[in-house]
């Protein structure tokens, strides 16, 4: 008979070769840059860590569903600018959940084997604006 009290209940994740950012800190970048940020993001830190394809791609559709959202609004809130904003940072935060509901066990183990995370502030903050500008434009150009 085994006994199971000595088996580890973390197991090692395969990684890539670069280090994952902590999924927590993708929100913030998610908030400000909308929800393909956080879909990006976290399709580039669910392949770092390992994360299955079918939850990859769940994390992608996410971004694209909140941003598919966030053009229908746009187009229902004709004159409220504000709203609009919020609905951007709104789904960002829905897309995010998405993001961490698949990558918070992963990057526990991977934190359990002394794994250091990645600073994620100027690749969030680049996605981020990049991401951003190119979601207005687009809601300017469909909505308008």
């Amino acid at each position: 008979m085994t006994d199971d009290l000595f088996t580890p209940t973390v197991r090692e994740r395969p990684v890539s070769g670069k280090r994952p950012w902590r999924p927590e800190s993708i929100f913030y970048a998610a908030f400000f840059g909308g929800p393909l940020t956080a879909g990006l993001l976290g399709v580039i830190n669910g392949r770092r860590l390992g994360v299955p394809a079918p939850r990859v791609l769940l994390t992608a559709l996410a971004g694209l569903a909140g941003f598919g959202a966030w053009i229908v609004s746009a187009a229902t809130l004709v004159d409220a600018n504000n709203a609009v904003r919020l609905v951007g940072s709104i789904t960002g935060a829905l897309a995010w959940l998405v993001v961490i509901a698949f990558q918070r066990a992963p990057f526990r183990a991977y934190t359990y084997g002394d794994g250091e995370p990645a600073k994620l502030f100027l690749p969030g903050l680049l996605t981020a604006l990049g991401l951003g500008f190119f979601q207005a434009a687009t809601i300017l150009v469909v909505a308008r």
